[in-house]
């Protein structure tokens, strides 16, 4: 653990947008991926930081303003300053393919906090999120392009309530806090969507036999293809 002091210095109000990045992606990779909330445990484990106290108690602690006395300082890696490289590249492809205006206010946001040299130390929070907002949005854009060449066919299982057995493989995975559980897309042999909510956690590109019925029928979110939607879903090992 390392404690540090303050002093009677001015507080940073900017810092280098290139360094703000090259820190969230530090905190993502000893993370292992973005924890939104810090983790407190007993005296035989450290505290688990989330990623965006972890990236401004570092920017403090260079200050020399608070942090917490359980944060421990960490190394920036040249790993990380390659994928802030990748991170703005990939993001860059938004304005360089005039997609900008086409664009939700959320991404219109993850953009505008990398888009100037600096960045105010309070929108480092934003910033912490920017290497999961570059995964995923990588995944959507592959996971698009993937319905839309291949499932665009994609036609509904049965009728409301029906039951319906088949296995299915895993394509996207996203955790819903306020249910406690993941909510899957995934596609069967035929190349029909199929989406449900399951507690479990399994791996994108898993094969699953699913036993289900039928909830109603949908459009995928990513691309206008018939996806049919799930409830009392059981999974088994294919």
């Amino acid at each position: 653990m390392m404690a540090f002091q303050t002093k009677n210095v001015l507080p940073l109000k900017t810092v280098d947008t290139n360094e703000a990045l090259a820190v969230a992606f530090a905190a993502y990779r000893i993370r292992k991926g973005y924890q939104k909330h810090t983790q407190r445990f007993s005296e035989d484990k450290a505290t688990e930081h989330s990623n965006k106290e972890m990236v401004k108690f570092y920017f403090n602690a260079k200050s020399e303003q608070y942090v917490d006395p359980d944060f421990v300082m960490f190394k920036v890696t040249e790993e990380d300053y390659t994928n802030v490289a990748e991170a703005r590249k990939w993001l860059k492809r938004y304005v360089m393919l005039g997609l900008d205006d086409n664009i939700d206010d959320f991404k219109k946001d993850m953009l505008d906090s990398v888009s100037q040299d600096t960045v105010p130390v309070n929108n480092l929070g934003r910033i912490a999120f920017i290497p999961e907002f570059v995964k995923r949005d990588r995944h959507e854009s592959g996971l698009k392009k993937e319905i839309r060449m291949e499932y665009r066919n994609s036609q509904y299982l049965g009728k409301e309530k029906q039951p319906v057995d088949c296995v299915v493989k895993i394509l996207d995975s996203r955790y819903s806090n306020q249910w406690e559980s993941f909510n899957y897309t995934a596609v069967d042999m035929e190349g029909n969507l199929v989406s449900f909510m399951n507690k479990f956690e399994h791996p994108i590109g898993t094969m699953k036999h699913i036993k289900a019925k039928v909830k109603g029928h949908t459009k995928n979110k990513l691309f206008d293809a018939n996806e049919t939607r799930l409830n009392y879903v059981k999974l088994y090992k294919v």
